[in-house]
């Protein structure tokens, strides 16, 4: 389409040159028309006519974006978004929930990023998922929560944002990653809200945590700073009450002495890195949501901790891949976590990925869920059956399954 009204419009440009070579001001005012249409043309195919929000970048009326009376042309055309599911028979046409879908990102996620002026220049951490939800009739809200926070940080966060714009409004979460600990977080420790969760799809979310997160703890060190998270307002910090007292006084004692340093194994391959510099990389390079992704956090506290409101519905997906040698950057973590827990992603296993209604495992890696998939960090993953994963017909089935649900 855009091909097509810059021919038409060079076409133009050329006929008037030839006509009116003595008239170069009509011409240019001719040239301003045309770019006008052009400019209102490509505004009718803006995201906002399909109702996706960005609470984090733009400021929208919700009044237009809940509006009743406004009608949403679904399109389910197969040309577009293919018939096919990644298991079991075909489904024979995609539709959207009837409440909005909230889009939580995971750990180092976004919205979107690069400037609004240029779309062309922008990256969004879904990559078209929200485009391919709003075109079956969804309404769409793509959050933003600190990228490396930790969960109760970006749970809050996450719940600022909905009680500012959706207040009365009943929502379906869909969270990639650690999304789903932000929303399981927030469903559970946060009762009163003034909007309504119908249901929450986590997606690769590591509910049992991640042996990869173990990895770094035991071997670098990341997350040995962050093994409570305390709300500065409030009369206890957030420690597991249900930890044995050998792991809890281990993390008492961490923190109370500031040991940051790297452990003994890291220390032994690098004997010439000072101590104080061994420290200050660490502190450098830790974030609290590392800590909030290991095993033992996720089994020992967070779980016990987080109860699921019995008033909303949880589905659950995991990932599971395979890496031809040196095919991917993610090879190397793929067979830590295979080697602890089997069958996953590259990052989150199977069994990890289970909670509430699992509804079925994804041939795919833990990226090609969101748009770091677009990135070249492997070869294509491809399905038992030879063809390539399709990230958008992935939602618009899960966006599918959440209609048939009743949600």
């Amino acid at each position: 389409m855009v091909a097509l009204t810059l021919i038409s419009l060079y076409n133009y440009l050329h006929r008037s040159l030839l006509l009116n070579n003595s008239s170069i001001s009509s011409l240019l005012l001719q040239a301003q028309k045309k770019l006008c249409l052009f400019h209102t043309i490509k505004k009718e195919d803006s995201p906002h006519k399909l109702h996706i929000l960005y609470p984090g970048r733009t400021k929208i009326s919700t009044d237009n974006f809940f509006h009743p009376k406004i009608v949403i042309k679904q399109y389910n055309d197969h040309a577009t978004i293919k018939k096919q599911s990644q298991s079991g028979p075909l489904t024979p046409h995609y539709v959207a929930p009837r409440d909005p879908i909230v889009l939580c990102h995971g750990l180092f996620g976004f919205d979107v990023r690069g400037p609004s002026t240029i779309p062309a220049l922008q990256f969004h951490y879904w990559s078209g998922v929200e485009d391919t939800l709003a075109k079956l009739g969804a309404k769409v809200i793509v959050t933003r929560v600190p990228e490396a926070g930790s969960i109760w940080e970006r749970s809050n966060t996450l719940h600022n944002i909905l009680q500012s714009i959706i207040p009365g409004k009943h929502v379906n979460f869909v969270a990639h990653s650690m999304g789903g600990l932000d929303c399981r977080h927030l469903l559970a420790n946060i009762p009163d809200r003034s909007y309504h969760v119908e249901s929450l799809t986590t997606i690769c979310t590591p509910h049992r945590g991640s042996p990869i997160m173990d990895w770094f703890r035991d071997h670098v060190g990341l997350g040995r700073n962050h093994h409570q998270h305390a709300d500065k307002n409030a009369s206890s910090p957030w420690l597991p009450a249900s930890m044995t007292t050998k792991n809890n006084n281990t993390m008492r004692n961490d923190l109370q002495n500031n040991d940051l340093s790297l452990p003994h194994q890291s220390r032994s391959m690098f004997p010439s890195i000072n101590v104080s510099l061994d420290k200050l990389l660490v502190q450098w390079l830790d974030e609290p949501a590392y800590a909030h992704l290991t095993t033992d956090f996720c089994n020992d506290y967070f779980n016990p901790n987080t109860p699921d409101d019995p008033n909303i519905k949880y589905y659950s997906y995991g990932g599971a891949a395979k890496f031809p040698a040196w095919s991917s950057i993610l090879g190397l973590p793929w067979k830590i976590v295979y080697d602890k827990e089997g069958d996953n992603d590259g990052i989150v296993s199977v069994n990890s990925a289970k909670w509430g209604t699992y509804v079925k495992t994804i041939n795919a890696d833990h990226w090609d869920l969101s748009g770091k998939s677009v990135v070249p960090y492997r070869f294509r993953t491809t399905q038992s059956d030879g063809q390539k994963f399709n990230r958008l017909d992935f939602y618009a089935e899960m966006a599918t399954h959440l209609y048939h649900q009743g949600h």
